[in-house]
């Protein structure tokens, strides 16, 4: 009987152990970051330089960035300048190998190590090709203008890092976002990246600026769409969505990071490299309406990101689906929880004079 009682004992206290061990992980993996260290990757980001020939008679300006693709596999995007519609020259693939950075593909070959590039390349431009030109670049850390901007005196402060009372839940009863650092992080995560809970102002804006600054997890292994995804929404209308997506390196579609999603690509591509603290500036006006709820004027926005006007004065459709004037609730301001843990931060708003009217 005491032997019994003893292996009993001994069987409740090590499944008490596997239970407490099991808690650890859990609270362990809820309070991880999802995603991998972008500060640690040594070769992700922008890189600036120049071509030439071996006489040295003539040079041109040359950037690249560098994106990580997971297992030590990166693409190198090879073009003009940075934060521009000009054509990209190539996009090389590229492999960690001894602690440098080798690529190879589409006229280009070299390696990266330390902050300093070197290897051949090709130019386009409307002459025609340059192929050989001697390559060399050093790593640049580019400033994103409006990051860290004070809100002005009178601005409706929504997020200082200290709390989530300007918002509220998008979806069930309790805010389910973590304050990590003063930031707020959607959450929780999903391998899947679907659509979770979000927050919304509790406050309603008509004609404001909004300030934004966000800040995305590098996800190596993702793409599209799955690469660190959020958004802002206005109205309260999904389609007026001002799109936050991985899309460092990328052309800059009507889905990518800058665009009014699904409805304009921006003018001008200036996402930044994941784990950078990026801003939106966002000039919001309103959509007006008749007493019968009939759309009278439709809702018009201009965005400046990272210091670049990628979207002025462009025109919003108004709602569809039959949707009167009060169907929802008008001028409220929606962070996109998608499954990513995106990051947010000094968030506020100045209130604008109607116009119009």
């Amino acid at each position: 009987m005491h032997r019994l009682m003893g292996r009993t004992s001994a069987v409740a206290l090590v499944a008490a152990i596997i239970l407490m061990l099991a808690g650890v992980a859990a609270i362990a993996a809820d309070t991880a970051p999802a995603g991998e260290d972008a500060a640690a990757d040594r070769f992700l980001g922008d890189w600036e330089g120049r071509f030439d020939k071996a006489d040295k008679a003539r040079a041109h300006p040359v950037v690249a960035q560098v994106i990580p693709r997971g297992g030590g596999r990166y693409e190198i995007v090879f073009q003009e300048a940075f934060d521009c519609r000009c054509p990209v020259y190539g996009r090389a693939a590229g492999r960690v190998e001894d602690g440098r950075l080798r690529f190879e593909g589409d006229g280009f070959t070299g390696e990266a190590a330390g902050d300093r590039m070197t290897g051949t390349g090709r130019r386009i431009d409307h002459m025609g090709t340059e192929d050989g030109l001697r390559l060399e670049l050093k790593k640049v850390v580019r400033p994103c203008p409006g990051v860290g901007e004070k809100p002005p005196d009178g601005a409706v402060v929504l997020f200082d890092g200290s709390g989530f009372d300007a918002w509220q839940p998008d979806r069930g009863d309790t805010i389910t976002w973590k304050i990590v650092d003063g930031a707020a992080c959607a959450w929780p995560t999903t391998t899947e990246h679907a659509i979770g809970p979000g927050i919304v102002s509790r406050r309603a804006f008509r004609d404001c600026r909004l300030h934004v600054e966000f800040r995305l997890p590098l996800l190596a292994d993702a793409t599209g769409q799955t690469r660190a995804n959020s958004g802002i929404t206005f109205e309260d209308y999904a389609w007026h969505e001002l799109q936050i997506l991985d899309s460092y390196g990328l052309p800059g579609t009507w889905d990518e990071c800058g665009a009014m999603y699904r409805m304009a690509a921006p003018n001008v591509h200036a996402c930044a490299p994941p784990g950078v603290w990026q801003s939106y500036d966002v000039v919001y006006h309103g959509p007006r309406y008749d007493d019968a709820g009939r759309l009278l004027r439709p809702a018009r926005i201009t965005v400046t990101h990272n210091g670049k006007v990628v979207h002025n004065d462009l025109e919003l459709p108004g709602p569809g689906g039959g949707k009167a004037k009060g169907a929802r609730t008008l001028g409220r301001i929606r962070l996109q929880n998608h499954g990513d843990a995106v990051e947010f931060r000094n968030i506020w708003v100045v209130e604008l004079p109607a116009t119009g009217d």
